[in-house]
């Protein structure tokens, strides 16, 4: 009887251990697991990063191209009508005159 009731204590101290082994296993596991979920959170947050400066360095100089494009097309203008105005100066400067001298 003693043999029995030592066995049946061995086989339950035996599945203790064994319950505690898997209780440690599955909480290394758990933090392993941890672990690699956080460094790929900080890799998609990186990975973001480096996505939106791209986009944004994109933008930037889409952005920037453009505004020298409008500049050129304006100062184009700019000098489209200084020069339409130099040609006609005298004209318009004989003009203005004559209609003060007229109107007086």
């Amino acid at each position: 009887m003693d043999f029995v009731v030592n066995k049946v204590m061995d086989i339950d101290r035996d599945a203790e251990n064994y319950r505690k082994k898997i209780e440690e296993l599955i909480g290394d596991k758990q933090r392993e697991l941890e672990k690699r979920i956080n460094y790929m959170n900080l890799q998609w947050e990186e990975e973001g990063k480096s996505i939106k400066k791209t986009i944004l360095l994109t933008t930037l100089n889409y952005a920037e191209k453009k505004a020298e494009e409008i500049k050129k097309e304006k100062e184009e203008q700019i000098s489209v009508i200084e020069e339409k105005f130099f040609n006609n100066k005298s004209k318009i400067v004989d003009e203005v005159f004559s209609k003060i001298i007229h109107s007086l």
